[in-house]
């Protein structure tokens, strides 16, 4: 048993990037892992002995889970709380700002950020919210960006913002803007790129337009549910293109991005007056936010942000999509899953063009979950999760009143709340952007997702397939590899052979979604980069040459450039005699992977904010 804690806590921090676990969430891990070994082994010895299935363990188990929560003040150990405005939280938060504005250290994209946290703390009206938002106008004229100052002045005197400063600055910046707009006009115009957004390589499915009519879901003792081809593919074939059912921002993109759109617009963001966790673009963002999802995780996602990891975070969005696809209504939403006959519910030959949001919603419900798979001890930590989210929704959402009046409803919804999250741990996605960072961009993710079509590609460690997100938060699926007719396509769960070793990605693979994987790179041992760079004639002069070359033409985001590159990349891919996993074919697909990143990813603004930042 002390084998599987160890496990356990191997696994969480390998899994989950260090700097985005919070030391609060860290904490429940230890919380839970001494509930398990002083007080749960008993339990989980007698369902063992009784031969409960997965689905009888947990009845079994959630009660006694639920006693032990409420009678070890696991509350106040993990410091669960009200998320409440705080005028002198916001007022630290601007002064720190103001260190980072100082014409010395000129940090100014942090101080925007510490700017907006404290926004999103102060209340309505108040004298911080003015002063914060007056102080983001400053920045945003000394970063030339005249039409975001004027909006933040703008939102300052909403907040009773008083003083002839702002007067002045508004001044300066409408002759500043004056000038700027004289200038463009006389200068020869310059049309700006064109971005070319991908599409199907083939037809699209008559009943399923983000997928191409040569693929097949299919379904066997081996694989479960899997996606092939009855057609040969092409490395740079675009097989789907699919828009995300929920998605998450990442802790770390809070104060830069709108929580429901995800644009990057950190000097604008106005803040949700029930909380402190969400900002957004525009009143109409956050009005569709409320009526989506945010009416129900409003009074938690600060908690959910400080002390769970994020399968949590999206597992109560998707339950509050879910309640608002229903009208509102969680019985009616009870009721459609109690009729619901799950085995008829496939996303590949549903028709989408007539598809209500119910129906969609199907889609995902019936994604898996992995359960009967889960060691005891990792099924006992979701209901030790789930246990303690379903209370806080009872308490801090109009949720709590529903579930006291109707007990079935109540045992319907911590239900729900576990099962999301083990589909949510098996079926979750990334969302990326190309980011800046000083010299170079680098391909960083600001969102987690679920995309219930995609989510039917299986792992492989030497995937055929790549998931490109699109700057409107689609994710289109090109093939990297030469794939033959009747082969199966297969992603990658965010483990693949060229970066970890096998033992690594066993582990990862393990840990998350619960089987050992068989693919040719684990049966094989494919090496990593790493190993084929030590040994390999990747280092001899002509391939190095073409190394250097396509790295340096990667790093210059020029588009013409780009492209250029990518259609070698992509020629010599699907011509080259070489072998899969040959070094030069390796290194080719890297890069190929990069230039589909840079042409198609959303690229950040953050390089334009260097300009006037000291690095």
């Amino acid at each position: 048993m002390e084998e599987a804690i160890a496990a356990f806590h191997e696994g969480m921090d390998t899994f989950y990037e260090p700097q985005s676990v919070t030391c609060t969430a860290k904490n429940k891990r230890v919380l839970f892992a001494k509930m398990y070994d002083t007080f749960l082994k008993p339990s989980i010895l007698q369902a063992k002995l009784n031969n409960l299935s997965a689905k009888e363990t947990i009845e079994f188990l959630v009660p006694k889970i639920l006693d032990w929560i409420r009678n070890n003040s696991v509350r106040e150990q993990l410091n669960l709380r009200n998320d409440l405005k705080d005028n002198t939280k916001a007022a630290q938060l601007r002064s720190e700002g103001n260190k980072m504005f100082h014409p010395n250290v000129k940090r100014y994209i942090e101080a925007i950020k510490l700017y907006n946290e404290s926004i999103a703390f102060s209340e309505k009206g108040s004298t911080e919210r003015a002063l914060a938002y007056a102080n983001r106008s400053n920045i945003c004229l000394k970063m030339q960006r005249f039409e975001e100052c004027l909006k933040n002045i703008r939102l300052a005197r909403e907040s009773n913002y008083s003083g002839e400063k702002l007067n002045q600055r508004e001044k300066e910046v409408k002759n500043a803007l004056a000038k700027a707009r004289n200038k463009n006009a006389s200068s020869s115009k310059i049309s700006p790129d064109v971005v070319e957004e991908p599409e199907l390589s083939y037809p699209a499915k008559e009943n399923a337009p983000q997928v191409a009519n040569c693929l097949e879901l299919r379904k066997n003792e081996e694989y479960g549910r899997h996606v092939v081809t009855t057609r040969k593919l092409k490395v740079g074939d675009v097989v789907m293109i699919e828009r995300p059912f929920v998605t998450v921002l990442k802790d770390s993109f809070r104060y830069v991005r709108c929580d429901f759109c995800h644009g990057e617009r950190p000097f604008t963001l106005i803040p949700c007056e029930g909380c402190t966790a969400a900002m957004y673009c525009s009143e109409e963002c956050l009005s569709k936010a409320y009526n989506n999802y945010h009416r129900y995780d409003c009074g938690i996602l600060r908690d959910l942000y400080e002390d769970f990891e994020e399968v949590s975070l999206i597992d109560i969005r998707m339950i509050a999509i879910a309640i608002t696809t229903f009208d509102n209504n969680p019985e009616a939403l009870k009721d459609h899953l109690d009729a619901l006959d799950e085995s008829n519910v496939n996303g590949f030959t549903m028709d989408w063009n007539k598809a209500t949001q119910q129906d969609i919603f199907n889609t995902v419900h019936v994604l898996t979950t992995n359960q009967e798979r889960r060691h005891s001890m990792f099924v006992a930590m979701f209901i030790f999760n789930a246990t303690i989210l379903h209370t806080l929704i009872l308490e801090r959402t109009e949720l709590g009143p529903v579930c006291e009046a109707n007990p079935a409803t109540n045992k319907f919804l911590l239900d729900l709340i576990l099962r999301y999250m083990q589909i949510v741990n098996c079926n979750r996605k990334l969302l990326s952007f190309n980011a800046y960072k000083v010299n170079e961009y680098v391909a960083e993710s600001f969102a987690v997702g679920c995309y219930p079509l995609i989510s039917m590609l299986n792992h492989s460690c030497a995937p055929n397939v790549k998931r490109i997100t699109l700057p409107d938060g689609r994710c289109a699926v090109f093939v990297i590899r030469p794939v033959l007719e009747g082969s199966q396509l297969f992603d990658s769960y965010e483990a693949g052979h060229t970066l970890h070793e096998r033992e690594m990605r066993q582990s990862m693979l393990s840990f998350t979604y619960s089987f050992r994987c068989t693919c040719e790179a684990c049966t094989f041992n494919y090496p990593t980069l790493k190993v084929l760079l030590e040994g390999s004639d990747v280092i001899n002069s002509e391939n190095k040459t073409k190394h250097l070359y396509y790295n340096r033409m990667l790093s210059s985001h020029e588009d013409k450039k780009v492209r250029k590159i990518m259609a070698e990349l992509r020629s010599f891919l699907n011509e080259t005699p070489k072998l899969y996993p040959e070094s030069e074919v390796c290194f080719r697909q890297v890069e190929f992977v990069r230039s589909l990143q840079v042409l198609y990813n959303q690229t950040s603004e953050n390089a334009e904010y260097w300009k006037h930042c000291k690095p």
